[in-house]
C-alpha cells in the first residue's frame, strides 16, 4: 500500500512501515528491464557508430528514467495503482482503449521477437548437437513450428501461470550467464585494434535505429505502480533514488554489453550477437538457457496480450450496443445477412468472457480459439523474419517509444496542469514545491506534491512526449527504408 492515501496519519504511517527496500526491490526492476532486447545492442553501435551509440544509450536511459518517474509520480498524485487506472482518471475512461490496444500490439511484438529467438537458439543448438547438415540446424521454421505447437501453445492454454515463477528465476540465471560469457570473451577474444572500416564517430540517421533498440531495452513502464506500491515508506526522495539506482545499474550493463559484442565482432556483429558464435560447450549452454528460458516467458506476455484483445472486443461491443439508430442496424443487417448483435455475441464468446464480468477469472482456462489464433498469428509473421534486430528495431520504434516516452509524457504534462488548476482554485502564494513530499495534513486531497514548479513540470511533460513522436515517426521511417531498401 502507498502512503500516498487519504487514511489516517496512524494508518499510513503503518502503512509505510511495510513493503520492500530499494535495494530489494531494484532487482525486480532491473528483471523486469533486462531481458531478451539485450541481444540487439551492439548492433545498435553499428548502426549509430560507437561514440555517438554509447551517448544516445546515455540519453536514451536517462529519457526513459524521468518518464518512468512521471508514471510513478502521477500514480502517487492520483491515488491509483495500475496504468489504466491512471489513465481512466486523467484522460477519462472514453479513451482508455488507448491503453489496450498499445499492450496489444507491444505484447505481439515482443512474442514475434521471442519467436525468432527461438529459431536462433533451437537451430544454432542443434547445430552444436546433432551437426551442421542434421536437418533441425538447417530448417529454422521447422524448429519453429515445432517449438509453437508443442510447447509455445500448451503453455498459452495453461490454466495457471504461478508455476512460471520459478522458469523466471532460472531465467534471470541465464540471462545473466550470458552476460558475463559476452563480456568475458570479448575481453580475451576482441581483435588488438578496431578495424579502419569502423568509424567510431559519425553521426547519420542509424541513430534513430540505435535509439528504437535502446527504447526497447529500457521499457519497463507498464509495472512502475506495482513497483512502489512495493516500496516500504514509499515517498518521492526514496521513489527517485529507486529509479535513480536502477536505470543507472541498466544503463552500465547495456553499455558493456553493447560494447562488448561490438568490439567482438565490429562491423559483423548481427542483430542478435549470440549468433556470432560458434558452438563452443559455453556458448552451446548459453542458448539451451535462452531458448529454454524465452520459451517460458512467452505464456506470460502472451496473457497480458490476450487480455487486452478482449478488452478491445468488449469496447467494440458496448459501442455497438449503444448506436440505437434503425438506419445503423439495417445496414449491419444487410452486411451480415443476420442480426448485428448476433455476430458482436458471437466474437465475444470467440474471445472469451470478459475481464470484467463476474465469472472471469485469470486462473480459469482462456478462450481456446482466441489463443489459438493470437499463438498462429505471432508464428505466421515470425517465420518469415530471421533477424530479431530489426523486430526489436520496430518493436522500439513502434511501442518502445510509446510506452516509454509518449504516453508517460502526456499523463505527466495533465497531472501538472491539474494540480496547478487545484493549486490556483485554492489561492495559494507558493508553488507545489518540496523537497520530499508534504505531511498529510498539507497535501490534503490534492495528492502528492510537485518536486518543481507546475509550469516546469508540464514542460517536462512535453519534452519526453514530443521527443517519444519525433523518435517513431522518424525511426520507423528510417528503419523500414533501411530494411527494406
Amino acid at each position: 500500500m502507498s502512503s500516498y492515501s487519504t487514511d489516517t496519519p496512524r494508518r499510513v504511517e503503518a502503512t509505510a512501515m511495510e513493503g520492500s527496500s530499494i535495494a530489494l526491490i531494484v532487482p525486480t526492476l532491473l528483471k523486469n528491464m533486462i531481458g531478451a532486447g539485450i541481444f540487439s545492442l551492439p548492433v545498435g553501435l553499428r548502426y549509430a557508430t560507437p561514440i555517438p551509440g554509447l551517448i544516445v544509450l546515455g540519453t536514451i536511459g536517462l529519457l526513459s528514467a524521468s518518464s518512468y518517474w512521471m508514471i510513478g509520480y502521477c500514480c502517487i498524485a492520483c491515488g491509483v495503482k495500475s496504468f489504466r487506472d491512471l489513465w481512466n482518471v486523467v484522460l477519462g475512461q472514453r479513451s482508455a482503449w488507448i491503453i489496450d490496444v498499445t499492450i496489444f500490439l507491444n505484447g505481439w511484438i515482443t512474442l514475434i521477437c521471442y519467436i525468432i529467438l527461438i529459431g536462433d537458439f533451437t537451430t544454432k543448438s542443434f547445430e552444436g548437437l546433432l551437426g551442421p547438415d542434421h536437418i533441425l540446424a538447417k530448417k529454422r521454421a521447422l524448429c519453429q513450428t515445432v517449438i509453437s505447437a508443442f510447447v509455445l501453445l500448451p503453455l498459452s492454454l495453461a490454466k495457471d501461470l504461478q508455476r512460471l515463477a520459478y522458469t523466471s528465476i532460472l531465467g534471470l540465471i541465464v540471462l545473466v550467464y550470458v552476460l558475463f560469457v559476452v563480456i568475458q570473451d570479448s575481453i580475451l577474444n576482441s581483435p588488438p585494434e578496431i578495424s579502419e572500416e569502423v568509424h567510431l564517430c559519425e553521426w547519420n540517421f542509424g541513430i534513430f535505429e540505435a535509439i528504437a533498440l535502446y527504447c526497447h531495452a529500457f521499457v519497463a513502464h507498464y509495472n512502475a505502480p506495482k513497483i512502489f506500491s512495493e516500496l516500504a515508506n514509499p515517498t518521492l526522495i526514496r521513489w527517485t533514488q529507486l529509479v535513480g539506482i536502477a536505470y543507472s545499474v541498466a544503463f552500465v550493463v547495456y553499455a558493456e554489453f553493447a560494447w562488448a559484442g561490438f568490439r567482438r565482432f565490429q562491423l559483423s556483429v548481427e542483430g542478435n550477437v549470440l549468433k556470432n558464435y560458434g558452438p563452443q560447450l559455453n556458448i552451446l549452454i548459453a542458448w539451451l538457457g535462452m531458448g529454454f528460458s524465452i520459451a517460458f516467458t512467452y505464456p506470460l506476455v502472451f496473457n497480458s496480450a490476450r487480455e487486452a484483445a478482449i478488452n478491445l472486443t468488449l469496447i467494440a461491443r458496448q459501442t455497438l450496443s449503444s448506436i440505437d439508430s434503425p438506419r445503423f442496424r439495417q445496414l449491419q443487417d444487410g452486411y451480415y445477412g443476420s442480426s448485428w448483435q448476433h455476430r458482436s455475441e458471437q466474437l465475444i464468446r470467440l474471445l472469451g468472457p470478459s475481464p470484467d464480468s463476474p465469472n472471469h477469472k485469470l486462473s480459469q482456462k482462456p478462450g481456446t480459439k482466441t489463443t489459438f489464433l493470437l499463438v498462429l498469428l505471432t508464428y505466421v509473421v515470425a517465420v518469415r523474419c530471421d533477424d530479431v534486430g530489426i523486430a526489436n528495431a520496430l518493436a522500439g520504434s513502434v511501442m518502445g517509444c510509446m510506452v516509454c516516452l509518449v504516453l508517460p509524457g502526456l499523463l505527466f504534462f495533465n497531472v501538472a496542469r491539474m494540480q496547478q488548476r487545484a493549486q490556483q482554485a485554492r489561492g495559494l502564494q507558493k508553488p507545489l514545491l518540496t523537497k520530499g513530499c508534504l505531511s498529510h495534513r498539507e497535501r490534503g486531497s490534492s495528492g502528492a506534491a510537485l518536486p518543481m514548479r507546475p509550469i516546469l513540470a508540464q514542460f517536462a511533460g512535453i519534452v519526453i512526449f514530443i521527443s517519444g513522436t519525433i523518435f517513431t515517426i522518424v525511426g520507423t521511417a528510417v528503419i523500414l527504408m533501411h530494411h527494406l531498401s
